[in-house]
């Protein structure tokens, strides 16, 4: 299969057998139907588990050529070691942006190429399990995302966090010495260019997500990582994409160029992680009102927890 794309960037145009596809990720392939006319196998396996032909782990399709006559047979096809990590990882960094492809590019001022951006902030961020309160937590630099009553856009707009989030209480940069539970809540720098060390602590391969962006991949790592890895990147021709994969172990290291204000949440994509705290939002602020930039709340706004005070408050002002 002729890979084409992935979460809306064209890749560089490369032949596989097979493809890992982490969680919350996306791909377009081509398949030339070029062979006899039969039915073929497609197979779904998972990565790090040994799993029999017949478990439920396994996913099977049937690609069927208009005139066949003969069904699908014989075992499964083979893919590669669901433990061999080095082929992960090379395949990752094998797919890289088209630069022949005349499709839309991603701002700033459509570049692919970021050897030449200036970085405005580092994030150090590393995901692992912890146990707090006597529960199982998964945890960013060892805090793990407690949920507010108050939406955090609601409490940021009326409120300027105030009684919902501090802003930059907790660390982007290093793992906080005891493992607890808080409102995770970091300063982005607008219209800055990010870059976000991921390291994974865990025995499992997981994937972050940030949304209102697409980010540059631009380097996969083994154990530590250190500012001297940045001679490792590739800065030529990273694809860009929302969500990426972090190997246990290692790390993985993106740039984002934050031109979007908001509230952006950054997460584990694993719904075990997501659920048990590996969370974290960034807070990117632009003081210019132009409603083309962010919109103001809409008159229909729902309010909780502490907002909804003011919603009654608001309410009797518009009577009045």
């Amino acid at each position: 299969m002729l890979l084409v794309e992935t979460e809306g960037s064209y890749t560089s145009q490369i032949m596989l057998d097979s493809i890992d596809i982490h969680v919350g990720q996306s791909y377009s392939v081509l398949v030339t139907t070029n062979q006899p006319e039969a039915d073929y196998y497609i197979v779904a396996s998972p990565k790090m588990v040994n799993t029999p032909d017949s478990s439920n782990l396994v996913g099977v399709g049937v690609l069927h050529y208009a005139a066949s006559t003969i069904p699908a047979q014989g075992p499964l096809p083979a893919g590669p070691d669901p433990f061999d990590l080095d082929f992960s990882v090379n395949q990752a960094k094998s797919i890289r942006w088209n630069l022949t492809a005349g499709a839309a590019r991603p701002n700033p001022q459509g570049t692919f190429n970021v050897s030449n951006v200036t970085l405005s902030q580092t994030f150090i961020l590393q995901g692992s399990l912890a146990e707090i309160n006597r529960s199982i937590r998964y945890s960013v630099n060892n805090v793990s995302y407690r949920v507010p009553n108050t939406a955090l856009k609601l409490a940021d707009y009326y409120k300027n966090g105030t009684g919902t989030y501090q802003l930059d209480a907790y660390s982007a940069n290093s793992s906080n010495p005891i493992a607890i539970d808080g409102t995770f809540v970091v300063s982005g720098a607008h219209n800055g260019w990010l870059e976000i060390v991921f390291k994974n602590k865990l025995k499992a391969i997981d994937t972050w997500h940030l949304d209102g962006f697409g980010f540059y991949v631009v380097g996969f790592g083994d154990g530590e990582w250190t500012p001297d890895m940045r001679s490792t990147y590739n800065l030529y021709d990273p694809v860009v994409r929302s969500t990426v994969q972090v190997y246990p172990g290692g790390w993985t290291v993106v740039y984002a160029y934050l031109d979007n204000p908001g509230m952006w949440n950054l997460r584990s994509q694993v719904l075990k992680h997501w659920y048990l705290g590996q969370e974290v939002y960034i807070r990117v602020y632009d003081p210019d009102p132009n409603p083309a930039k962010e919109h103001q709340p809409p008159s229909n706004l729902l309010y909780c927890g502490m907002s909804r005070y003011l919603s009654v408050y608001i309410s009797m002002y518009i009577e009045r």
